[in-house]
């Protein structure tokens, strides 16, 4: 068999979404079995690069970043962000997400509702009846272009996750070396806490997975 030593979030979230599904289920009060999920790993909304303007001057972008999942299961649609001890992020006992990371759900969780209330016959569609609404409500976003990429991306994941739960949480999936402290809030409180030990490989930061079979 072989083996894979990784290090830090990205690979942990991997790892958790792989082999530990039930063990960020169970907690959310999820009974659906791991084979029935629907689970997406660092889904790309583009980059916050470049703007336009818009007719007042004011920079436009489709873009904003990427979780670092999503999980749909029959009950919900799961946002995730991850972080592991080792984030800067964590003080003491208490997970502080930026500004930019709740953004982002927020235009996640957008999104899905609307696409599911609405049910469009395509993005071009989607895009005449929303966008004004969403240029007020997102203060320097825009929708994705017809046709571009970031548009048939999210096109592609919307109605992916149509077929999940409608309930859409917020999730911070924490990522403790084994025997740690552990947090116990997050900042913002609409975000559910969910922990998870791993085992890092003394004296390195490194630890061990294992191929996926079946």
């Amino acid at each position: 068999m072989s083996q894979i030593y990784c290090y830090g979030e990205d690979a942990l979230t991997y790892w958790a979404i792989t082999s530990q599904l039930d063990k960020i289920l169970r907690p959310l009060e999820d009974d659906c079995s791991p084979d029935e999920a629907i689970i997406v790993y660092r889904p790309s909304f583009g980059r916050r690069g470049r703007a336009n303007l818009n007719s007042a001057g004011k920079p436009l972008r489709a873009g904003f970043g990427e979780c670092d999942a999503i999980i749909g299961t029959r009950h919900s649609t799961y946002l995730i962000e991850s972080k592991w001890s080792s984030s800067p992020k964590v003080q003491g006992n208490k997970i502080i997400l930026n500004e930019v990371q709740i953004h982002r759900h927020e235009i996640i969780r957008w999104y899905l509702d609307k696409w599911r209330a609405s049910q469009p016959m395509s993005w071009q569609t989607f895009i005449s009846e929303f966008e004004c609404e969403f240029i007020a409500k997102f203060q320097g976003n825009k929708m994705a272009p017809f046709e571009s990429i970031l548009a048939k991306n999210l096109e592609f994941l919307l109605k992916t996750l149509s077929q999940c739960g409608t309930c859409i949480q917020n999730i911070l999936l924490f990522f403790d070396k084994a025997g740690g402290t552990k947090p116990m809030e997050v900042s913002p409180a609409s975000f559910h806490l969910v922990t998870l030990e791993y085992y890092p490989l003394a004296p390195s930061g490194y630890f061990q997975i294992f191929p996926v079979t079946g």
